[in-house]
C-alpha cells in the first residue's frame, strides 16, 4: 500500500494485504525447497554411501559386529599383507561397510530372537 494508513480499516486492510502476501511467498518458498530437494537427490544419495564407507553403524550389537570386526582383520591379515595402502585403509572401510550390512539384514533377526514376551501372569520371559 503506498498511502499511509488514517483509519483503523485502513489498517486492518492492510493487515490482511500483508498477511495474504506473506502465505504467497511461503508458498513460494516450500515450492523453491523442493525443487532444489529434487535437484540435490543424486548427490544425497551419493554422500549417504560415502557416509556408510567412512562412518560405522553404532547401534549394532557388540558380539555381531566384535565378530565381524575380527574376521575382517583375519581375512584381510591372510590376503593383503603386502600392499602397504590396502592395509591402511581397507580394514576399516570393511568394518564400517559390514556394520551397515550386519544393522540392516541380522540385527532385526536377532532382535525378534531374543525379544522378551509377556505371559498370561505378567511376568515377562525369553522365548
Amino acid at each position: 500500500m503506498n498511502s499511509t494508513i488514517r483509519s483503523y480499516e485502513d489498517l486492518r486492510t492492510e493487515q490482511e494485504r500483508l498477511r495474504s502476501q506473506l502465505k504467497v511467498q511461503k508458498e513460494q518458498i516450500r515450492e523453491d525447497l523442493a525443487g532444489i530437494r529434487e535437484q540435490f537427490k543424486p548427490v544425497l544419495s551419493l554422500v549417504r554411501i560415502v557416509g556408510k564407507f567412512t562412518n560405522g553403524e553404532t547401534r549394532n550389537h557388540a558380539l555381531v559386529s566384535t565378530g565381524s570386526s575380527l574376521a575382517i582383520d583375519l581375512l584381510l591379515k591372510k590376503f593383503v599383507s603386502h600392499n602397504l595402502l590396502a592395509r591402511l585403509f581397507l580394514p576399516p572401510m570393511l568394518k564400517n561397510i559390514s556394520s551397515h550390512v550386519i544393522f540392516n539384514n541380522v540385527a532385526p533377526f536377532l532382535s525378534k530372537l531374543f525379544q522378551k514376551k509377556a505371559k498370561k501372569n505378567g511376568v515377562a520371559v525369553r522365548e
